[in-house]
C-alpha cells in the first residue's frame, strides 16, 4: 500500500557533531548557496533541510546522497530527476516538515499561525468568498485559528499542484461546513488532504493517499515513529 513518509524537525537543534558531518552530502552548487548564506539561523536551516532531504532519498534509492540530481517543474517546483520518489517540504517558525512518497502529486504545509496582521481581510481578498463568509461567521476569537488551516491546507494542494500560490488561493475552496471537502477548481487531480494541529498552527498534507508513517527527528537526526495526530502534543513538549 502506497503511504506518505512524514518527518518533522527543529533544524536549530541539530548537534554540533551531526552539522559537520552534513556539508559532504551537498552538491557543489548547493554547498556554494550554504557557504554565501551569512545568517546563522538561515545557513543552518538551509544544510539541515538540503542534507536530510539528500540522505532519505539515497536511502531509498541505494545511491550517494551527493549523485542525486534535482530538476524543476514548468512552475517552479523542484523535484528528483528519477521520477521514483515524490518530495515536498515546509518551515514555519522553527520547525521543518518533508514529506516522500513514491507517487504523487504531493504537496506539505505547515504554518504556525504568527502573522502579525489582520487575518479577515487577507481572507477576502485571496480566499473563495464562500470561505471568507464562513470565516467571517465564526466568533472573533475562532477565525484566527481557522485562517490558518484553510491557508495551510491550500498551500499544501498548491504545492501538490506545483504552481504555487501564484494558481490560486481561491481555486483551491474548502467547504469546512461539509467535513472539509475540497472543491477543486485548479485541475482535475483527486488530492486527498489532512491536517494536525501543531501549536497555534496547522501541518497539512496534499496527497494520493491518507497513510501517513510520521517521524520526529532529534538532535542527531535519529526518527522515532509518532502518530501524526499528536504533533500538537509534541509541539507543547518540545517547547518547554
Amino acid at each position: 500500500m502506497i503511504s506518505v513518509d512524514l518527518y518533522l524537525l527543529k533544524p536549530a537543534r541539530v548537534s554540533a557533531a551531526q552539522l559537520a558531518m552534513l556539508p559532504e552530502t551537498l552538491s557543489p552548487t548547493e554547498l556554494q548557496q550554504w557557504q554565501e548564506i551569512q545568517h546563522p539561523d538561515r545557513r543552518q536551516e538551509f544544510l539541515v533541510s538540503r542534507s536530510l532531504l539528500r540522505c532519505l532519498l539515497a536511502a531509498r534509492l541505494q545511491c550517494q546522497a551527493s549523485e542525486l540530481l534535482f530538476c524543476t517543474h514548468l512552475h517552479g517546483k523542484p523535484a528528483l530527476s528519477d521520477p521514483r520518489w515524490q518530495f515536498n517540504q515546509s518551515h514555519s517558525g522553527d520547525w521543518l516538515v518533508i514529506a516522500l512518497c513514491a507517487t504523487g502529486p504531493l504537496g506539505v504545509d505547515i504554518e504556525m499561525g504568527r502573522r502579525r496582521r489582520q487575518t479577515l481581510p487577507l481572507a477576502r481578498r485571496f480566499y473563495a468568498t464562500s470561505e471568507y463568509e464562513w470565516l467571517a461567521a465564526l466568533p472573533a476569537e475562532e477565525q484566527d485559528g481557522a485562517f490558518y488551516r484553510l491557508w495551510s491546507r491550500k498551500e499544501a494542494v498548491l504545492k501538490a499542484h506545483g504552481g504555487g500560490i501564484a494558481a490560486g488561493l481561491d481555486k483551491v475552496c474548502f467547504l469546512p461546513q461539509e467535513g472539509w471537502r475540497l472543491d477543486n477548481r485548479l485541475d482535475e487531480h483527486e488530492y486527498r488532504v489532512q491536517d494536525w494541529p501543531i501549536g497555534s498552527g496547522w501541518l497539512s498534507l496534499a496527497a494520493p493517499t491518507l497513510a501517513v508513517n510520521g517521524y520526529l527527528l532529534d538532535e542527531n537526526l535519529k526518527s522515532t515513529a509518532i502518530n501524526p495526530m499528536l504533533t500538537h502534543t509534541i509541539f507543547q513538549e518540545s517547547a518547554s
